[in-house]
């Protein structure tokens, strides 16, 4: 007998013994039904047996994938979001099953991993009999071509204090790694340690929607690239090039960028951005695309704008002086003399900062020196508000609070279309 029947006699044996789940027989059974007969190719013996070796090597090294299939993770249900029960549900993502003992004793337990091109999600417990204290931190997924940083996560204790449940996200990992590093600290994050575990590429989630944009929306100071769009089933991330003077200005980011399928707005999840030559590099992140996509366009709905303004506003002396500026709101809260100068304690609508401010005593005009606190506070009328106390360096009190102009959340509506298949047929 040479090594090749060896080799399949051995295999032949080891499958023999390995049962699929039932689950898996009854899809397998109801696809054949399904799939109408096809006329008999007569075809050379020598691709016959090359054909077998290679469906018995598949078969091998997919079996752990179709046991995986169908098995749902457990004590989970409270983190997930909706998007990621149903993937939950349907059985997506690898096991992984590992475990490690930390220094005082707490077992870490890394269940399941969940890839796509957008994003990695781990699984994971922590268990202690004398009670888990929320202080590990998860930096990164490390292998070959990945460097996955860790982007957001959440948990939760048992009511006995002895077991976390938690969800970790990273950033995506290569498809060319075999094996994942996670590096992560504890106690305090004073101790730093890694676990390795296997990683099967060929169980990331596939991609449903890629495609390119590059298209440019003009802003008050600047313009909005949008480069890309990637649709994946775990998220859908938007990549654009910002190139806007005054973008960190105010705190909203990409959050006024929507994404309409079918006409409705797809849940927008969050958004980051890192410094880049000429401008920022932004993410947006939407939830999971409908199965059926008719029309989808993104909507510049909100970003920061820019209006000057050159306002001078006598003050009364009087606490919470309210005045109106371009559609917004000021309240002037309170203006006192200090030891260290003259603070005016100033409220506005929280997407709004004011720029060139200065008091005016007498003819003479004293620039703003710093900002000493900034609050976010609730109003009455359910309106947050950002207030802050501003020192100037003068001892005079003053007649007129000055104001150049402001940054603020500008409604600009620019539409950019990305699949309308109505108007296709249409025009067809």
């Amino acid at each position: 007998m040479n090594e090749l029947e060896k080799y399949l006699e051995k295999e032949s044996e080891r499958l023999k013994n390995n049962k699929a789940p039932e689950e898996l027989n009854e899809r397998l059974r109801v696809a054949l039904e399904q799939t109408p007969p096809r006329r008999k190719n007569k075809a050379p013996k020598w691709i016959a047996v090359a054909a077998a070796i290679m469906l018995l090597s598949f078969v091998s090294y997919n079996y752990n994938a179709f046991a995986y299939f169908g098995k749902k993770l457990l004590g989970y249900d409270e983190l997930m979001t909706e998007t990621l029960a149903q993937l939950n549900e349907e059985g997506g993502g690898q096991s992984i099953e590992k475990k490690v003992i930390l220094s005082d004793g707490t077992e870490l337990y890394l269940d399941a991993l969940l890839t796509d091109e957008n994003q990695s999600i781990l699984y994971y417990t922590v268990k202690n009999s004398k009670g888990v204290v929320e202080e590990s931190y998860f930096d990164r997924l490390r292998g070959s071509w990945t460097k996955a940083f860790a982007t957001y996560g959440t948990s939760s204790k048992n009511e006995e204090g002895t077991e976390i449940k938690g969800i970790q996200a990273f950033e995506a990992v290569s498809p060319f790694a075999k094996e994942l590093t996670l590096e992560y600290r504890y106690n305090e994050g004073t101790e730093q340690e890694e676990i390795t575990f296997p990683y099967n590429p060929k169980l990331a989630m596939q991609t449903e929607l890629k495609q390119s944009i590059r298209k440019k929306v003009h802003v008050d100071q600047g313009t909005i690239r949008f480069d890309s769009i990637t649709a994946t089933p775990s998220r859908t991330t938007i990549q654009a090039k910002v190139n806007v003077n005054n973008f960190d200005r105010i705190q909203l980011g990409g959050g006024g960028v929507q994404l309409l399928a079918n006409g409705e707005p797809v849940e927008l999840t969050g958004s980051s951005s890192k410094s880049a030559i000429f401008g920022q590099d932004i993410e947006i992140y939407f939830d999971r695309l409908p199965a059926k996509i008719d029309t989808l366009e993104i909507v510049v709905d909100k970003f920061v704008g820019y209006q000057t303004l050159n306002e001078a506003i006598a003050v009364s002396g009087d606490d919470d002086q309210s005045e109106e500026i371009h559609g917004k709101e000021l309240i002037i809260r309170k203006i006192e003399k200090t030891m260290e100068g003259i603070q005016v304690t100033i409220a506005t609508e929280q997407d709004v900062l004011l720029e060139g401010v200065s008091i005016q005593t007498k003819g003479k005009s004293t620039p703003l020196h710093t900002t000493l606190r900034a609050d976010l506070l609730d109003g009455e009328n359910g309106e947050t508000y950002s207030e802050r106390v501003l020192l100037f360096n003068t001892d005079d009190l003053p007649d007129t609070l000055s104001i150049e102009g402001m940054h603020y959340a500008k409604s600009y509506g620019e539409h950019i279309q990305l699949i309308d298949k109505k108007k296709t047929v249409e025009g067809n």
